[in-house]
């Protein structure tokens, strides 16, 4: 038994072939591809852009973008998502949770539209500070805390997955 069909793993498509492609996709020869491909490219909602252009099917929009890159392209534009849910601030109710929400996709969101995790857990680590060598004369008096030797403070970020 295969283990991708027990697991339910995707199987990886192989890139289309572009000129079959442009031969059979109905949005390759709409006569507003452009305006088409730049909705799709601002996360306009592809049922919306199918009503809007008399597509078929808003599985034509996918494969055409799979087909083009337009996927990808789209993926890194994850800001301007997020950009048209706060610019309807003033529309809907707003509460902490959404603002902390909100901050938080921001701050995880690389320029690329990657997503990245910030760290799970931050470890403290005390190690003992070496007491630097002087040419100037030592005090003989002892201040009060000098039996425990000086530490300095270091913080040790790791990651967990």
């Amino acid at each position: 038994m295969n283990i991708d069909q027990v697991v339910g793993r995707r199987k990886i498509r192989p890139t289309p072939d572009f000129l079959r492609h442009a031969r059979k996709c109905c949005i390759c020869r709409h006569p507003r591809r452009e305006e088409i491909e730049s909705d799709f490219l601002v996360w306009r909602n592809p049922r919306q852009i199918m009503r809007e252009y008399g597509l078929a099917h808003h599985a034509a929009i996918y494969r055409h973008a799979h087909a083009t890159g337009l996927a990808s392209r789209r993926r890194e534009n994850v800001h301007s998502a997020l950009d048209s849910i706060v610019e309807q601030v003033d529309d809907v109710q707003v509460t902490g949770s959404i603002i902390l929400r909100a901050m938080r996709a921001y701050s995880c969101l690389t320029s690329k539209g990657r997503w990245v995790n910030p760290p799970k857990r931050v470890i403290h680590e005390i190690t003992p500070k070496a007491s630097p060598t002087t040419d100037a004369p030592h005090d003989t008096r002892t201040p009060p805390n000098s039996a425990q030797p000086k530490t300095a403070r270091r913080h040790k970020v790791t990651r967990r997955s």
